[in-house]
């Protein structure tokens, strides 16, 4: 046992040959065969020769560590270097171009949303140039980080204003004028741009203008995100009639166009069927002997106001707040003048009821609408059947045999089933032929009266 353990240790890769030295890193035994001298020592491979000069550079670090690091004003020195390349670092990223030669930007492009029908007796609201920023000029250098931005648009349109895609304010375009006040620039470059809506759901964006800012950017307030709640029923909003009859409403609104509303009238008389229309001053304007034929048919027309303007900012923020140049004067002229040329053309008053347009309108309007004598009409929830969505390729698109389906299936999917229910329809439509949503009132009024419902007016209906 003795001689065994006096026996020369055998090379790890050879082990008939002996290991008379051993590796500089790993100490495993090694034959002359494997020995590799590198930088004064010897090493089984190159693999550890790098590690011990790993190990080797550590080891260093560690005794500078505990030598030149273990001073306190090293310690202060180093620290302090730190603390400025940080804020360097920090304010070069936040004024990079004034180091950095940006590109001259195009005027920004949106894609528009779906485009609707043009009414030709009216301006073409889509003309090139309709919304347009007059101030400040294309390029200006400004100094102040507020500015002020006008321009001109349709009058009653409203005007929305953008900074760098961000949502700054709204209001109504009075007069074909509009003007926004401490306008804030939040950028060294900023693209504004203002986008108008008009009064049939159409709307557009304004070449983009960009301003250089010689001075620190404003800071934005973002626009609370939320959506409108669901209108409530009240005294002054009614939303169905009376649920415990099984009464159904038909409503129908009648805006800028008429294309269907022979075919409409048509089928409510065949089928014997009073109706609940309401007309906006422009639809009477155009059509005065389809307003004659629906009053004298003895339909019930309410008011949907003269020029269908926006009252609340909802199409803008989601929000249905009041709309900047929407007062009470204005809401009562906008109905007057509406009942005004209903009683000039039909010689008959018009009822007092009213449906806002877009369905726009808060406790104000309603308030302001009240006082002026009108009751408002929504409709009931589901009951909506979308005509008003002319493209296919529109997501909320129904094709006339899912409005029919969808309608008569309110009676199982509704706990009050359709019992005064509340339908809206419109007099005009952008659909395409074969499309059109007036096709199913037949089938409609059938299949309604084959579940027992009867028809009715608004001025029948109670309070919910």
């Amino acid at each position: 046992m003795a001689r065994a353990a006096d026996e020369t240790p055998r090379c790890f890769r050879h082990p008939t040959e002996p290991g008379r030295r051993k590796c500089y890193h790993c100490k495993k035994p090694i034959c002359p065969q494997c020995q590799q001298r590198i930088e004064g020592h010897i090493f089984c491979s190159e693999h550890c020769a790098a590690a011990e000069r790993r190990r080797g550079h550590w080891r260093k670090l560690q005794a500078w560590n505990r030598t030149a690091l273990a001073g306190i004003w090293f310690r202060v020195a180093l620290f302090s270097a730190l603390l400025v390349l940080g804020a360097a670092t920090i304010w070069l990223a936040a004024h990079a171009d004034l180091f950095i030669a940006v590109p001259e930007q195009a005027a920004a492009t949106f894609k528009k949303p779906r485009e609707k029908g043009l009414d030709y007796e009216k301006l073409n609201w889509d003309a090139p140039g309709a919304v347009v920023i007059e101030s400040p000029a294309q390029g200006s250098v400004l100094r102040d980080n507020r500015v002020s931005v006008s321009g001109k648009a349709p009058a009653e349109a409203m005007v929305g204003l953008y900074v760098n895609g961000d949502k700054v304010d709204v209001q109504m375009c009075r007069g074909g004028s509009w003007r926004f006040d401490a306008v804030p620039l939040t950028g060294s470059r900023n693209l504004i741009q203002a986008r108008y809506f008009d009064n049939r759901g159409n709307s557009s964006y304004s070449p983009a203008l960009l301003v250089e800012l010689q001075a620190l950017p404003a800071k934005m307030i973002p626009l609370p995100v939320e959506t409108a709640a669901a209108p409530a029923a009240d005294l002054a909003n009614l939303i169905r009639g009376p649920a415990d009859r099984r009464e159904v409403f038909l409503t129908f609104d009648g805006g800028s166009t008429a294309n269907v509303t022979a075919q409409i009238l048509d089928i409510l008389k065949k089928e014997d069927v009073r109706a609940t229309i309401f007309l906006t001053g422009e639809y009477m304007q155009r059509y005065p002997e389809l307003t004659r034929r629906i009053a004298e048919e003895g339909h019930v027309v309410g008011n949907h106001t003269f020029s269908h303007p926006h009252l609340t900012t909802y199409s803008f923020n989601a929000r249905q707040n009041t709309l900047a140049g929407v007062t009470q004067d204005f809401l009562k002229g906008q109905l007057q003048r509406a009942a005004d040329l209903f009683k000039i053309i039909t010689g008959r008053s018009m009822s007092p009821y009213w449906r806002a347009p877009f369905g726009e309108f808060n406790g104000q309007i309603l308030g302001w609408a009240k006082a002026a004598g009108y009751r408002h009409v929504y409709w009931t929830p589901h009951m909506d059947t979308l005509d008003w969505v002319a493209s296919p390729s529109d997501p909320l698109f129904r094709t006339p045999a899912q409005i029919l389906q969808g309608l008569l299936g309110r009676d199982k999917a509704d706990p009050h089933g359709l019992d005064g229910g509340i339908v809206l329809m419109h007099l005009g439509s952008e659909r395409e032929s074969g499309m059109e949503a007036d096709r199913i009132l037949p089938g409609l009024i059938e299949g309604l009266r084959q579940k027992g419902y009867t028809f009715g007016t608004v001025n029948e209906a109670g309070a919910k």
